[in-house]
């Protein structure tokens, strides 16, 4: 990038494409894919480790419903660096945003019986699955979605095919009507006898061993959160309330960055507490025209009630609700 960082180069897209078109694009209900395909010319879909976060929370500060669908990829990357050399060609198409991929690993990583279950299938060991996905993010954007499947205690990892010619019977995405990201092109995704080719089984694990571990994939998405304080806080600039958010501001990126996995949830939930202060200073500040839709500061508080749920888990729930009852 010439001497120009990822956080930079970011910035600038956030501030030039993404902030510009927020409301509109919020309103018509739907995310171009020339906005990813922006981002990934810009050469951030290269950006790892600390760059990745720094782009995320910028992104987040121009639109969060396109960072939200942008975040998605980070988990996939992740699952496909550690699948060996057969992923190798995908991992690239997709950090050169030539792919374009999402990921819904709840479905069976989640406590209790899987959302989704898998059978294999036929000579060619196929996979049929059945059940719903409750979230996928970016249904009609994306190329590919990284799902997750179980059979009993085993638990597959595969790569759907998730082109808009890919619904049918088989396969259908159901909007979800968000208060927040309605933009996101969130959907329920639902499968019912859908036959995914064996080649496409990327990873394989064990339910328990899998759960144990859920806790350090959480730290990417406390970027989203710290987004939309960094929004309010440039916002708010040149005012007491500023400096006060971006000193807190500064402090719940350190604890996150901190934090190892047992102390990840109570971080993450500190910085959407965050995200929730700075979306209330910001719509009092800016006084009765916070209520009126389609500002900045009424867009700011429905994406800050979004995070307060979106992305938890027990822990966070728990430390969440304990915070904000004080």
């Amino acid at each position: 990038m010439g001497g120009v960082t990822c956080e930079e180069t970011a910035r600038r897209v956030a501030e030039e494409l993404l902030a510009p078109q927020a409301a509109r694009l919020e309103a018509e209900g739907a995310v171009p894919r020339s906005h990813l395909d922006a981002l990934a010319r810009a050469g951030l879909g290269r950006a790892d480790g600390a760059d990745a976060l720094a782009v995320l929370e910028e992104l987040a500060a121009g639109d969060l419903a396109t960072a939200f669908v942008w975040v998605q990829r980070i988990g996939v990357v992740r699952w496909l660096e550690q699948a060996g050399p057969a992923w190798a060609g995908a991992l690239e198409d997709l950090r050169a945003g030539r792919l374009h991929a999402g990921i819904a690993l709840q479905a069976a990583l989640r406590p209790g019986p899987a959302a989704v279950v898998a059978r294999r299938e036929g000579d060619d060991g196929a996979f049929v699955l059945d059940g719903t996905v409750p979230w996928v993010t970016g249904w009609g954007l994306l190329d590919a979605v990284l799902l997750t499947a179980r059979d009993g205690e085993d638990v597959f990892f595969l790569l759907l095919d998730a082109r808009p010619d890919q619904e049918g019977p088989t396969l259908r995405g159901e909007p979800l009507d968000l208060v927040g990201v309605p933009a996101s092109r969130t959907v329920e995704l639902h499968l019912s006898g859908h036959r995914v080719p064996a080649d496409r089984l990327v990873a394989t694990g064990r339910h328990a061993a899998l759960l144990a571990g859920d806790a350090a994939g959480l730290r990417p998405n406390g970027s989203l959160a710290l987004g939309l304080v960094l929004r309010c806080v440039r916002a708010l600039e040149g005012s007491p309330a500023a400096d006060a958010l971006a000193a807190q501001l500064e402090a719940a990126r350190d604890r996150l960055d901190a934090a190892g996995p047992a102390e990840l949830p109570v971080a993450r939930a500190a910085a959407v507490e965050l995200a929730w202060r700075a979306a209330g200073t910001l719509a009092t500040a800016t006084g009765s025209g916070a209520v009126i839709a389609g500002g900045l500061a009424e867009r700011t508080v429905r994406e800050a009630l979004f995070l307060l749920v979106f992305g938890s888990r027990p822990a966070i729930k728990e430390a969440l609700v304990a915070s904000l009852a004080r």
